[in-house]
């Protein structure tokens, strides 16, 4: 029988003639067979979910007829359960109308789950436990390092629900594999091929059916052979050519995150140095601690109170940033830890050319610790925490005195504040009231500001009105454009210091940060 290559090895679809079952298949089987009970199936992008679902499913005798098979992709937006289920039998979302459709069904295939919005999950896991006495039967498979991540942490749901983990294979699964695929093409991969491609795969079979499949391909074999042909495994071939491949899930993705929290231009490119330590490790896992010590530990001295700074406040907002990325099914930042809970991912990192993320991000070289540093008056504080919260809800790294308690305890404070409002910040907003020029902090902060706005080339100084009317104050005079909370709300004062900083220039790549350290002292 005569088989064209994409029938044989095809990462997109594991094909039917090299599957081989994994060996949590015959687990699963059991599951599946057992009357009564839900079932989940998760594990990493790459590793034969789907295919190994559908083909336990059809091994146990159940037919289309009996099974009802949903994609979480085409519900991404559903906010319920009932919502979805409603519009797939076309009656009213609610549980009455929608519970005599499932029961027609022998199972429900839920695949991709974990594209499901959270709420639609968390209604999902609360009817199953309801659903199970109904004999009403759920099969989900979805991306996710264990099944509570999709369903949460029940003890009850645990008990009626079968949870499976499908892990990296080992060399004997990928061998059975190949075995598969040279008997369907009649060609041989030389023994020195066969162990690059195993190790190259590093456990995933989609990975390894890519590598398999180019192989071919650069070995002019596009279906079945009329003799045994000998191939073998170029590796720089294959990494280029699976790279390319793998960009337009990535690629995107890992340059938003190197360039860290939206529009955000400071915290001196913290991100794609967290980004770029995490790619050029070669690891699953990588502490906070090892990238302190690549990061802030191989600073020049004169930088490193900043960089420190930068890193720990990067840190700290790194899973939000990695949410936003719609990277939680791949990066899993917990307990000062960062896993790479995805092989494709993994190789993905280790064999891109990293210059071109770095040629995307824009990295900053010369920079500011903060987007923003805040002076005002001790009676305005709540407005002025309401302005900051607006502002790093937009991403921008903002000084604010009670968010960097830790950092002033036990110091000079005239020095440290000497050195923000001087040195450190982008822009300093200079929040006035009647109450600002009579009080001595406010009062030395604007000092230094305005001895930092002589040496910018640039806008420094943002007046702010936030009290009933602007005061005289020497050396900011009525001319400085400003604007007040009386004629603008909080939320367009954050959007007009975000425009400042979006409509920055770009800063010129070959100046050297030392040198910028030497220019703002």
């Amino acid at each position: 029988m005569s088989y064209d290559l994409g029938k044989v090895f095809n990462e997109a679809g594991l094909p039917e003639i090299t599957y081989v079952p994994p060996r949590e298949a015959q687990q699963l089987k059991g599951s599946l067979a057992t009357p009564g009970k839900h079932v989940t199936l998760v594990g990493p992008s790459g590793s034969g979910k789907s295919t190994v679902a559908v083909r336990t499913l059809a091994e146990l005798g159940f037919n289309e007829q009996e099974l009802l098979r949903l994609n979480g992709r085409n519900y991404a937006q559903a906010t319920t359960v009932t919502e979805i289920f409603g519009d797939v039998f076309g009656v009213a979302p609610s549980f009455d109308e929608i519970e005599p459709w499932l029961k027609l069904y022998k199972i429900v295939l839920l695949d991709d789950v974990h594209h499901l919005r959270p709420e639609a999950r968390n209604e999902l896991a609360s009817k199953l436990k309801l659903w199970h006495e109904d004999h009403i039967r759920f099969f989900m498979v979805g991306i996710a390092k264990t099944s509570e991540a999709i369903l949460g942490q029940d003890p009850e749901l645990a008990i009626r629900n079968d949870a499976w983990h499908l892990d990296r294979q080992d060399d004997t699964f990928m061998e059975a594999l190949l075995s598969k695929g040279e008997g369907a093409l009649k060609v041989e991969f030389t023994q020195a091929g066969r162990r690059t491609a195993i190790a190259a795969a590093q456990g995933s079979p989609s990975i390894f059916q890519a590598i398999c499949r180019i192989t071919c391909v650069a070995g002019d074999v596009f279906r079945t052979q009329d003799e045994v042909k000998e191939v073998d495994v170029d590796l720089p071939t294959i990494r280029e050519s699976v790279v390319r491949q793998y960009d337009g899930r990535y690629l995107t993705k890992i340059v938003s995150l190197a360039r860290g929290r939206r529009q955000a231009r400071s915290v001196h490119d913290t991100y794609y140095s967290i980004v770029e330590q995490v790619a050029r490790s070669g690891k699953q896992q990588i502490s906070q601690d090892e990238l302190y010590h690549k990061i802030v530990g191989s600073a020049d001295a004169r930088l490193k109170s900043r960089a420190r700074n930068s890193f720990y406040r990067a840190m700290k907002s790194l899973p939000k940033v990695i949410e936003e990325n719609n990277l939680t099914d791949v990066l899993i930042f917990e307990n000062g830890t960062l896993s790479i809970d995805d092989p494709v991912f993994r190789f993905y990192l280790d064999h891109l050319d990293f210059s071109r993320v770095r040629s995307q991000v824009n990295i900053r070289r010369l920079g500011y610790e903060y987007d923003v540093a805040v002076s005002f008056a001790g009676s305005d504080r709540p407005i002025v925490r309401d302005l900051v919260g607006l502002l790093e809800e937009r991403g921008l790294e903002v000084f604010y005195d009670f968010d960097e308690q830790a950092m002033l305890w036990g110091k000079d404070l005239r020095k440290e504040l000497a050195k923000v409002y001087g040195q450190d910040a982008q822009f300093m907003v200079v929040c006035l009231s009647n109450d600002y020029p009579e009080r001595d902090w406010p009062s030395f902060e604007l000092e230094i500001g305005q001895d930092a706005s002589t040496k910018r080339t640039e806008d420094y100084l943002l007046p702010l009105i936030v009290g009933n009317e602007r005061p005289s104050i020497i050396g900011l005079p009525n001319t400085v454009g400003h604007i007040s909370v009386a004629d603008r709300s909080l939320e367009e004062v954050a959007d007009l210091i975000q425009e400042k900083i979006v409509n920055l220039p770009p800063v010129r790549p070959d100046v050297d940060v030392a040198d910028s350290e030497d220019s703002v002292t």
